[in-house]
């Protein structure tokens, strides 16, 4: 009786058989796939002062914005910032400044379509110390819109209260989870109570080091 000139073992046969038959998607992704949102990584952010976190965005979505959702560690609803294209899928913003109860801030960077849902893929959430000793240094854009910002809300228990953890010093508009942009009440109210305190009147003497004592109010960080 003749033999065939090879012949598979059942278990080689029940092998080769699923390897034809397996999906296409069970591969691994081809090099050079999109990565998705990449936060970089940031050594620390200054206690009560201002540090700059970065992200890679890739795709890009059109008609998307990217935004920095950060909060203190664990301490109630996030809250965000619309992040600035540098070219390339790079991105950049500046969350407010960290108070002193606050020794950790954790971020993660999303795409937000045009009706505020989210879209594409979202990064890992990512945990930053916040320290005395940290060296941030900011550009002179960036620390301008660290004195500009605009914080969104993504829960109505924000709403006409302090960001959580960080302090009011530029802050200057809120946008509500509807998407309702609005004057930050409660830093606003804060410089007022600020000015309206007899301490800050300073003598002009002090200013102009000598003659006579005139009183006036020594201007605020913010108008």
């Amino acid at each position: 009786m003749n033999r065939p000139a090879f012949a598979l073992s059942p278990v080689a046969l029940v092998l080769a058989l699923a390897a034809l038959s397996a999906p296409a998607h069970a591969q691994a992704p081809a090099p050079g796939a999109a990565p998705g949102i990449v936060v970089h990584e940031v050594e620390c952010i200054p206690n009560n002062d201002n540090g700059v976190v970065k992200a890679t965005v890739q795709p890009e979505i059109g008609g998307a914005e990217a935004r920095l959702y950060f909060r203190w560690e664990e301490h109630g609803p996030f809250y965000y910032v619309v992040m600035d294209a540098a070219g390339g899928g790079l991105y950049w913003a500046t969350p407010p400044k960290p108070t002193d109860e606050n020794d950790q801030v954790e971020v993660y960077v999303t795409q937000v379509g045009p009706a505020g849902q989210e879209v594409g893929t979202r990064s890992e959430v990512e945990l930053i110390p916040v320290t005395e000793d940290c060296d941030a240094r900011l550009t002179t854009h960036e620390r301008g819109m660290a004195q500009n910002l605009v914080v969104g809300e993504t829960d109505s228990e924000q709403y006409d209260r302090d960001v959580w953890g960080f302090l009011c010093d530029g802050i200057i508009s809120r946008i509500d989870p509807e998407g309702v942009l609005r004057a930050d009440g409660i830093c606003r109210r804060c410089i007022v109570a600020w000015w309206d305190k007899p301490e800050a009147l300073v003598p002009a003497a002090v200013l102009l080091g000598g003659g006579t004592s005139i009183a006036v109010e020594a201007s605020p960080s913010r108008p």
